[in-house]
């Protein structure tokens, strides 16, 4: 008797995005599925309806109305019709669309009959957030046709919201949250990315606290393997490196947040070097930077603005780097971008807030110097021990690997 292989649904409209973080996490849920035996099948939003084969499953594309995920075509330009992005429409959309616009896809994917096709001997739906849309859609499939949901949270939806609209009215934070609770309830297990996540949901929805499991983010598949140490003269010009953007993921992630502590700590010890800021900066975002730049050169050191770097190309450049910066101004959110430093064995200076789950992490990292979020006027010199690139051990903990957390989701899914 053949035996029937076992079916999983993965439900994320940002999946092949270009650029978008979402996708790391759920790459790794294809593969750690199919390594359990799973077949699985993709539920996207995107450009038109489409349906493909891939080596691990089916890829299931449903038309966003709205545009909201549009698929890239080689060799075509899409100028013409894209339109700058205007706050007050994105503000009334907000408002229209409980919990996001992208509701709107969610419910045309739930009723799509070549998804209901998919789901059929479906062992659970997997939806992964944010937009938290994507839990909207896959906990109404699973209404529907009966199949277990697993809620993969890579942010707070009310503890510590993304949204603005979440932080300033209160009516909003209740219909969203009336909405949380009844998907979260009827869910039969709920990821979070760190202890701290874990910990502010349960306390909010304490009848939770049986299906709240954490799964963090972890280390790139391949990771970016350590360079040996360098010893550089006095006349060598070092190089730091902060990959990513600021306030693309978090409002509060404003540049000066990093580069005043950094200001006052290389300001410590007489050297010269760049800072290379790699990512696609906002305009807003070079505007924040640029009273900076003269400040840095009047000690010896020049930022650049270099913009966007294919991943495999920074994977290759962060073991170069004499230092490696970071900024996480969240309490409970840990930076997928920490996780592709630290195998680089490479010194991190981190600001953070005191006791985050960034700095609990840094915190048992040879190679990190954590330092607390300050207003600058109450920044003190004894708040920064040492200039980053002193030379330090490194260690990479083995609860971040590939392995290990595979085996973790194997664990709160029961894959195996």
């Amino acid at each position: 008797m053949i035996k029937k292989q076992k079916k999983a649904i993965l439900f994320a409209p940002f999946w092949r995005q270009e650029g978008h973080v979402g996708n790391n996490r759920v790459d790794r849920f294809v593969r750690w599925l199919s390594e359990a035996g799973y077949t699985v099948v993709m539920i996207r939003a995107g450009s038109t309806n489409s349906e493909r084969q891939e080596s691990w499953g089916q890829e299931i594309t449903v038309r966003d109305r709205l545009g909201l995920y549009r698929d890239i075509v080689p060799g075509v330009t899409t100028t013409a019709t894209s339109r700058k992005p205007n706050r007050y429409r994105r503000a009334l959309a907000n408002w229209l669309f409980n919990p996001d616009p992208t509701v709107v896809w969610a419910h045309a994917a739930a009723k799509h009959p070549a998804v209901l096709r998919a789901m059929e001997g479906a062992a659970f739906i997997l939806s992964s957030s944010p937009p938290e849309s994507a839990h909207v859609g896959a906990w109404m499939l699973s209404r529907r046709t009966g199949v277990p949901h697993i809620v993969d949270m890579r942010d707070g939806w009310l503890d510590e919201p993304l949204k603005p609209l979440l932080r300033s009215s209160a009516l909003r934070r209740w219909l969203e949250g009336r909405m949380e609770a009844r998907i979260l309830r009827d869910a039969k297990a709920i990821q979070v990315t760190s202890d701290v996540w874990q910990e502010l949901l349960v306390k909010r929805l304490p009848y939770l606290r049986s299906k709240v499991q954490v799964l963090t983010n972890g280390y790139p598949q391949h990771e970016p393997e350590p360079q040996p140490k360098t010893i550089k003269g006095p006349d060598d010009e070092l190089v730091l490196i902060h990959a990513g953007r600021f306030t693309g993921s978090r409002l509060t992630q404003m540049p000066s947040l990093l580069l005043e502590p950094l200001l006052t700590n290389l300001s410590m010890k007489p050297a010269k070097g760049v800072i290379q800021l790699i990512g696609s900066l906002s305009a807003d975002e070079l505007k924040l930077i640029e009273p900076f730049k003269p400040r840095f050169q009047a000690i010896g050191w020049r930022i650049e603005c270099s913009g966007s770097m294919p991943r495999d190309e920074l994977f290759k450049l962060l073991p170069q780097a004499d230092g490696l910066l970071l900024l996480s101004a969240s309490y409970a959110a840990i930076p997928s971008k920490l996780f592709e430093y630290i195998p680089t064995g490479r010194p991190i200076f981190v600001v953070t807030e005191k006791d985050s789950a960034t700095w609990q992490i840094c915190k048992c990292l040879k190679q990190a110097s954590p330092i607390e979020i300050k207003q600058p006027k109450k920044m003190l010199v004894n708040d920064l021990e040492k200039p980053i690139f002193f030379n330090k051990d490194s260690n990479v903990p083995h609860e971040y690997s590939e392995e290990y957390l595979s085996k973790r989701f194997h664990l709160i899914l029961k894959l195996k």
